[in-house]
Order: structure tokens, then C-alpha cells, then sequence
């Protein structure tokens, strides 16, 4: 599937560029949630499926480390001539070649919807691979009854339900803080879910006192 979907964005990259890769054609609800949640972040940040490059430059203009990383060549190519100033990779977001705990944030804004969700969990698992304990994760969708396909623009996709997104994530070591979804047809519905990397938990104990026993 991964080559399909690699193949039918590269036919369109220059067009899908152009139709929405700016952040002046995202809706301003989107761009709210995205910067706000950035804000809260402190640490470096992930775009994970970067697409055209428009949330990556957004992001450093607003002041974030970020890397946006696309499996797409011609779409990386095209955001670093139109973004020259932020860092973008091409790679896979199921083999990131990042090291472990590398980010602070990670953003997966609808960079999976092209994947069936049964093959979603080992995708999950490497997004929270790179996220530092504590740190944050925010992942854009189409809702509705997960699994079920629908015919996209570009190629295949698939829905995801709040409750399936949900328990995704938990079953790749994450903890859902928050979702939200917004119907505003003729567009799909969205949805959008933030998860935490939990901090291992602390196996040391309280601390010895080291100070003199009190008198009786």
C-alpha cells in the first residue's frame, strides 16, 4: 500500500501543492488546534508526513524546532524550494531515522489515513518510539467507522472512529488527553486526538533520610 499511495502523490505533488499546500487553504480551526497545541510543546518537534511543507514552515515561523519528515520525494522537494528555511527528510514514517525519545512533539496530521487501520499499530508504536517521556502527540483524521474505506482524492483511505483511534494509541504505550471532531459538510468529518508518552514510573522509592534520628 505504501508504494500505491508513494506513487499517487508523486503523479500529483505539483497540484496538490498548489491546492493545498499553504496554510492560508487549511481551515482556521485546524490552524488553531495545531499552534496551540505546538505552543504547549517545549522541545523539538516531528511533522510526521509532512506532505507539501506548509505545517513545518507554520511551525518554525511560530518560533518551534521542527523537522518535517515525507515519504514523498517530490513533495520535499517542492516544500524545500518553497520553505527554504525549514528542515524537512524523506523517509517512512513506519522506519523513522530518528534515535529513541528524540522529540518532544509529534505531529501526524492525516499522515495516516491512507493506511488500512489493521496495519496502523506497528506505525503507532515507532511514532511513540521517538517521543520523549511526557511528550505529545496530535493526529488529525477522518471520523468515522474505523476500517471503513472511502474513496479520496488522491488514492484509498480509510476512516477512523474516536473510540478506534483511541484505543490505537493506548495499545502502542500512549495515553489519550484529548479529542475533538467537527462536522462541516460537504467535508468529511475530522477528527482530532492528542496522546501522551507517559514518564516510566519511578522504582527508587521515597529517599533515605540522611539526617540525625530526632531525640526522644
Amino acid at each position: 500500500m505504501t508504494i500505491e499511495v508513494q506513487r499517487a502523490y508523486a503523479e500529483r505533488a505539483e497540484e496538490y501543492s498548489a491546492a493545498l499546500g499553504s496554510i492560508e487553504a487549511m481551515h482556521p480551526e485546524d490552524v488553531a488546534r495545531i499552534t496551540g497545541w505546538a505552543a504547549a510543546v517545549a522541545g523539538p518537534l516531528l511533522d510526521a508526513g509532512s506532505g507539501p511543507g506548509h505545517w513545518t514552515d507554520l511551525l518554525r515561523h511560530r518560533g518551534s524546532d521542527v523537522t518535517g519528515i515525507e515519504l514523498v520525494p517530490e513533495f520535499v522537494d517542492s516544500a524545500r524550494r518553497r520553505f527554504p528555511l525549514a528542515d524537512y527528510d524523506v523517509g517512512d514514517l513506519r522506519s523513522l531515522p530518528y534515535e529513541d525519545a528524540r522529540f518532544a512533539g509529534v505531529l501526524a496530521w492525516y499522515s495516516v489515513i491512507h493506511t488500512p487501520p489493521e496495519q496502523c499499530p506497528p506505525l503507532f508504536r515507532e511514532l511513540a518510539r521517538v517521543l520523549r517521556p511526557g511528550g505529545s502527540l496530535l493526529i488529525g483524521a477522518f471520523l468515522g467507522p474505523s476500517g471503513e474505506p472511502f474513496k479520496h482524492a488522491i488514492t484509498g483511505a480509510f476512516f477512523w472512529s474516536e473510540r478506534g483511534l483511541s484505543d490505537a494509541l493506548a495499545a502502542a504505550g500512549l495515553e489519550v488527553t484529548e479529542s475533538h471532531s467537527r462536522s462541516t459538510p460537504p467535508a468529511r468529518p475530522h477528527l482530532a486526538v492528542v496522546a501522551r508518552m507517559p514518564a516510566p514510573p519511578d522504582r527508587g522509592g521515597p529517599a533515605p533520610c540522611r539526617g540525625r534520628a530526632p531525640r526522644s
